[in-house]
């Protein structure tokens, strides 16, 4: 296909279109994914049944079980299909919320709105492979952790102010009719590939620019089990980061998304502004998310594999002083500080898709991470189930501290897988599926 500077152009303004569409998609996965620590009492509390921790958990099965689904979606339907006929899926799941009056009810809803929301970063990684090159794809995953993060810090203090305001139930139909809109702006905009637009791809510009050919072509096609077959056999360049981000999300995911609210302000403090603790951890990681990002695409830093594990060490030592202190030191102040010391090194993890993605072509580059997301939001649903086995309706200081340990071993393990994974150099041959 011709390239020129218009077609160049045409491009390059299109791609910006398509990923600010994304973005917005992407806010409300992470606002959902921690919405029920801000109103999830308030819910339990009116249907006289269940308990918020099991109500997070099917948040997390449901959203791991559907991502192999939506690597093979993104990779094989296409991300346009993919995310409109999703989203539409989340906004049944936000109206049945909205009308629940039981447990179960309400747990069908965010198991629709899991199963819809699941179909969106992974698609979203498609069309930065597609339509950007290689070395923005740090920078354009930390943009998009970012956002996401804002949708997290939308979901903490904002999101109890405006419930208190309007009520839960009329967040919940919100949500439905912006993701309908979300829904129709996807299949009116989106496209997989800039040739659906009469355009040339990202790798056919750069072979213009420097006349040299790539063989990792954008719109090449692969089997899906190929493809799965090549991510699970690479063996400690896989699965380090994958255990890693199972234990590291799962963490996040207990103190973030689920109790941590209750256990500053109902619990075991009384802190009037609990809710701010975890709207200052949301912003502190879209800080680093960003920094690290840019750190890694402008060259500051070249290895990725050492700046993950200076951040999740220092993402262990704030869960020692979470664990240690429990109960022990009653000052906003410290505990405000330490929760934007969590959310900032918890996004250093960010970079293991970076660090797998780089192994594999672009052809099944929605395969590998979505892989990947198995195991992220795997170990969401098994910590936060694992939450609510240990709190189980007794939300004492005690069972808190149990829970607490708990986190601490599983992020210190992380530490070591991180330690022995494997990252790329640039002589180290691509690992393309036989």
């Amino acid at each position: 296909m011709q390239v020129t500077d218009a077609t160049k152009k045409a491009v390059y303004r299109y791609r910006w279109v398509m990923f600010g569409l994304l973005l917005a998609a992407y806010f409300f996965v992470y606002f959902h994914r921690v919405s029920i620590n801000a109103v999830g009492t308030e819910m339990i509390d009116e249907i006289g049944s269940g308990s918020k921790e099991y109500l997070s958990s099917v948040y997390f099965w449901v959203y791991a079980a559907m991502q192999i689904p939506s690597g093979i979606l993104a990779d094989r339907l296409g991300p346009r299909k993919a995310t409109t006929i999703f989203m539409a899926i989340a906004s049944v799941g936000s109206f049945l919320t909205f009308a629940g009056n039981d447990f179960f009810t309400l747990a069908v809803g965010k198991a629709f709105i899991a199963a819809g929301l699941a179909v969106i970063y992974v698609p979203t990684m498609k069309i930065i492979s597609v339509w950007y090159g290689k070395k923005d794809f740090p920078q354009l995953n930390g943009i998009v952790i970012a956002v996401g993060n804002v949708g997290a810090l939308a979901g903490a203090a904002p999101l109890v102010m405006l419930a208190d305001a309007v009520g839960w139930r009329d967040v919940f139909l919100l949500l439905g009719m912006v993701s309908v809109l979300i829904c129709v702006l996807c299949l009116l905009l989106i496209r997989d590939h800039p040739h659906d637009k009469g355009l040339p791809g990202i790798e056919e510009i750069e072979e213009a620019e420097t006349g040299i050919r790539s063989e990792d072509r954008s719109d090449a096609k692969l089997p899906v089990t190929t493809g799965l077959l090549a991510v699970a056999g690479s063996g400690r360049i896989f699965w380090t980061m994958g255990i890693a981000y199972f234990l590291v999300y799962g963490t996040i995911m207990v103190f973030q998304g689920t109790v941590a609210i209750a256990y500053f302000k109902n619990h075991v403090y009384a802190f009037a502004f609990a809710a701010w603790f975890i709207t200052a951890l949301g912003a502190s990681k879209i800080v680093s998310t960003l920094l690290i990002g840019r750190m890694i695409s402008r060259g500051i830093v070249n290895s990725k594999k050492k700046l993950m594990a200076f951040g999740t060490a220092m993402y262990v030592f704030v869960w020692a002083v979470i664990w240690l202190f429990a109960g022990n030191i009653d000052n906003e102040l410290f505990w405000f500080a330490v929760c934007a010391l969590f959310g900032f090194f918890s996004g250093f993890m960010t970079l293991s898709f970076t660090q797998v993605k780089e192994w594999f072509p672009v052809s099944i580059a929605g395969t590998a991470i979505s892989f990947m997301n198995v195991l992220l939001f795997l170990g969401a649903a098994v910590f936060t189930t694992a939450s609510g086995i240990i709190l189980h309706t007794v939300y004492s200081l005690e069972n808190y501290t149990a829970l607490w340990g708990l986190m601490f071993a599983a992020a210190l393990v992380a530490l070591l897988m991180v330690l022995i994974s494997k990252e790329k150099r640039e002589d180290d041959p691509m690992i393309s599926p036989e």
